[in-house]
């Protein structure tokens, strides 16, 4: 072949090779891009890089009128992973944080807001299995906090962008996120910087890390820093170190005095957030309670926590497994890890004594505060006929390993990036019955452990508990020690990426 020739490719009409270009991932794309000038036409098409967008937003957008395709997506690069995600939640002490992700049209700007919940005037109801137990309904306003965003990516905020590294990926992309500074003379600053992946060899339970290893992650990163993270080792310089997992939001206030035009800084807080798999929380078939839930956790008010099916579960948290072992060995009465629950002020009382004080109304509130239960949730009527939660033969595919619940936002007592409830097996192994009273006719019960401790998180410890498979969207955990019921009810994380 003549060497000056066409190479084969360009002989094809320009319909055909934009057909061919567009099966190519982003990286390919840009390699073929570079081969000679027609290529390089060819691959400035700009229908080429619609799908990157739409792969990256998870939904068909709408693209602004006064920019194309292309110009669009390398606006937003590398950060199309935040929206991409969905979900992120915080390392905030204690409670965290959770915020949706998306891509807003209308602003051209990748956004996140934090999701809150609001606790609606519960009601009272009685279990006519146990008429002693203290069940409330719970029927949640999950919805996000659109008066102020957390995340603002925008054009200003990337050609804004300040630091000290030779790398565009090591700066600090300051986000218009707050609508007017609390008084004249103070100002409140917020930046977002990029995460790297701290090395899985040299991690182990003590290395402080984002997510906690109780959550699956394929990279973690570092949550502490004796300079604030404004040493650049622990930012990126290439594409290739960025971790789409983790990033980071420095926060501060600054007062300036006017006579002297000297600023201040203080409370500087930096924040480093994260994603999950989507595979860990989407519900599938075979495991169909994955997902993002909401929890009414008494004087905490409501919390967010995913609830996972594992295949290859960890091993149960020690004083976890040695509730499971002293349940098995005395019968289905109730146990902590170590018989009793040490943080308990009431646990050297006897039984009478104990049954009094917990339920006598100065008791209630301080109970419910101290040990962070939940309330119950509003009880869908059973159908008349046979419930759709009654077991059958093709059910019994689902009832199997494990179920885990995480918080992902916290509170004092068990705070973000904790266990808060496991049942070690939902299939026959861990069935104590099939409920045939009303109020959860045809509901599978398991044996379970939750997660209970002190404020501070100080003398943490499992107690034995009863899970509750009321459906796919609503489950229940009957504390047997406190005689209480509580309540999870699923989030659709879906609605809440929509922009409308």
């Amino acid at each position: 072949m003549d060497v000056d020739s066409a190479p084969p490719l360009l002989s094809l009409p320009s319909e055909l090779i934009h057909h061919i270009l567009g099966f190519l991932p982003l990286l390919d794309l840009l390699s073929v891009s570079r081969v000679n000038h027609a290529l390089h036409d060819h691959s400035l098409q700009d229908t080429l890089y619609q799908p990157f967008v739409q792969a990256n937003t998870g939904t068909t957008i709408k693209k602004p009128s006064n920019i194309t395709w292309r110009e669009l997506f390398k606006q937003h690069h590398p950060y199309w992973f935040i929206p991409q995600n969905k979900i992120w939640f915080a390392d905030n002490a204690h409670t965290g944080k959770l915020l949706i992700a998306r891509y807003d049209h209308r602003l051209n700007s990748i956004e996140g807001y934090a999701l809150v919940a609001e606790r609606r005037q519960p009601s009272f109801k009685t279990w006519d299995w146990n008429p002693e137990a203290i069940i409330h309904t719970f029927s949640p306003r999950v919805q996000l906090d659109l008066n102020a965003p957390i995340v603002r990516l925008d054009a200003g905020a990337y050609q804004s962008a300040v630091g000290i590294g030779d790398s565009r990926l090591q700066k600090e992309l300051p986000m218009s996120v707050y609508p007017e500074p609390p008084r004249p003379s103070a100002e409140l600053y917020s930046r977002l910087m990029l995460a790297k992946p701290w090395p899985s060899n040299i991690i182990t339970q003590s290395t402080p890390v984002w997510p906690p290893l109780v959550l699956p992650s394929d990279v973690r990163a570092r949550n502490d820093s004796p300079s604030q993270f404004r040493d650049l080792n622990h930012r990126p310089r290439r594409l290739s170190e960025i971790s789409t997992k983790q990033f980071r939001i420095r926060k501060w206030m600054e007062f300036s005095s006017r006579p002297h035009g000297v600023s201040m800084r203080v409370g500087e807080d930096i924040t480093t957030w994260a994603t999950l798999p989507m595979e860990s929380y989407t519900p599938t078939p075979q495991k169909p309670w994955q997902g993002i839930w909401c929890g009414d956790y008494a004087g905490h008010g409501c919390e967010f926590l995913v609830i996972m099916q594992p295949d290859d579960p960890a091993p149960l948290p020690e004083r976890a497994e040695w509730v499971m072992a002293a349940r098995e060995m005395e019968g289905e009465g109730s146990v902590s890890s170590d018989e009793s629950w040490e943080t308990d002020p009431i646990d050297v009382l006897d039984e009478e004594e104990q049954f009094e004080i917990i339920h006598s109304p100065e008791s209630a509130m301080d109970l419910e505060d101290s040990v962070a239960t939940l309330q119950a949730t509003e009880i869908e009527e059973p159908p008349s006929s046979t419930s759709a939660n009654f077991p059958n033969d093709d059910d019994e595919a689902i009832y199997r390993g494990r179920i885990e619940a995480v918080k992902l936002t916290g509170d004092p007592n068990i705070p973000r990036g904790e266990y808060t409830f496991i049942a070690p097996d939902i299939g026959q192994g861990g069935l104590i019955r099939v409920a045939t009273e009303e109020m959860f006719r045809g509901a599978r019960i398991v044996k379970s452990v939750g997660h209970i401790a002190d404020r501070g998180f100080r003398e943490d410890d499992y107690m034995a508990s009863q899970l509750i498979l009321i459906s796919h969207d609503r489950l229940a955990q009957y504390w047997e020690t406190f005689e209480h019921v509580s309540f999870y009810q699923r989030v659709d994380i879906d609605e809440f990426t929509k922009v409308p």
